[in-house]
């Protein structure tokens, strides 16, 4: 983690810092208007593919980028308390990546020419899995009791559809510890910013922190595989790959431990925080001994514990 640090020093890594926000600021800012998911929160962000390809490039240079460039990007019909989080959360988005391929990745993160039928199969599968915990409609029950999710609507029907089929022609292209790096990153995001939101009482978890993982996953699986691998080589050319750049003294080890429990804990919040908002409490696991836990404060209270694994795993990577 020294290297989010350090890097100030490095005048290349300050100017990457700049394209960063300024690349990702200048994509965002057309779609807020345009195409709104959660009016005044978030909407159809094909900019999300920014800070993965450039993390992958940048390293430390791209956490900061994508924090300013959201930041920045609020101020467009966005701003508010939850700007705070949008910058916590795009933060590890940008962060994430690099620091996991470092501890995972084997190589240069760049995707290779065609992978198999049955690879590009189960990678999937896989994000399927991930999609039908992530359903995007969500009835909110404005008398404060409880947060309902519609499995049957049409919006999330249609995202199974979509995703499964898009997601497959992508793994052709893509490779495993990208979607690794992509999953993890675009979980920590989505469950930071609805966590924070959710506690701010603006907007329900399951509502924005699963749109937010949906759309960052999507635009990163389809679009990555793309683009990584033409930009790559060209900035390695011009010497401005992160680990060039930075003396190696400057940089952090990789610890792959903290990695995986990154994984473990951005999984187990999003099931969790989808589990207490759709009704889980009525199970009798948590009414006992704990009380009440439907709500602003309930859903908030049920998640803090992973959120503090989340940041523990990241300042270890």
């Amino acid at each position: 983690m020294k290297e989010l640090f350090t890097m100030w020093k490095n005048t290349r890594m300050i100017v990457l810092t700049a394209v960063t926000a300024s690349i990702y600021a200048a994509v965002l800012i057309p779609f807020k208007v345009a195409i709104p998911l959660v009016p005044g929160f978030t909407e159809v962000r094909p900019a999300n593919v920014v800070p993965i390809v450039c993390s992958l490039m940048f390293g430390p240079a791209a956490a900061w980028g994508a924090a300013i460039g959201n930041t920045i990007g609020d101020f467009f019909g966005t701003f508010g308390l939850g700007t705070i989080f949008g910058f916590i959360g795009n933060f590890l988005y940008g962060y994430i990546p690099y620091r996991m391929w470092k501890a995972f990745g084997s190589g240069e993160p760049v995707t290779p020419r065609r992978r198999s039928f049955s690879t590009a199969l189960v990678v999937a599968l896989v994000v399927l899995a991930v999609v039908l915990l992530l359903p995007p409609a969500v009835r909110t029950l404005r008398d404060g009791s409880a947060y309902k999710i519609d499995l049957s609507s049409k919006p999330v029907l249609f995202g199974i559809f979509l995703v499964t089929p898009v997601s497959f022609l992508a793994a052709l292209f893509m490779t495993l510890p990208y979607l690794l790096v992509t999953i993890s990153a675009s979980l920590a995001c989505g469950i930071m910013i609805g966590w924070g939101v959710h506690i701010l009482g603006l907007v329900p978890f399951p509502a924005l922190g699963n749109i937010i993982v949906l759309n960052n996953l999507l635009v990163s699986i389809v679009l990555g595989p793309i683009l990584l691998p033409a930009l790559y080589p060209v900035v390695k050319r011009l010497g401005l790959i992160y680990s060039e750049v930075m003396d190696e003294q400057d940089q952090a080890k990789a610890r792959r431990w903290a990695s995986a429990l990154m994984v473990i804990a951005v999984i187990s919040a999003l099931i969790v925080g989808n589990w207490v908002s759709i009704g889980g409490y009525d199970m009798g696991v948590m009414g006992d001994g704990f009380g009440p836990v439907v709500g602003q404060g309930g859903v908030g209270l049920a998640l803090t514990p992973f959120i503090l694994l989340i940041l523990i795993a990241a300042a270890a990577m």
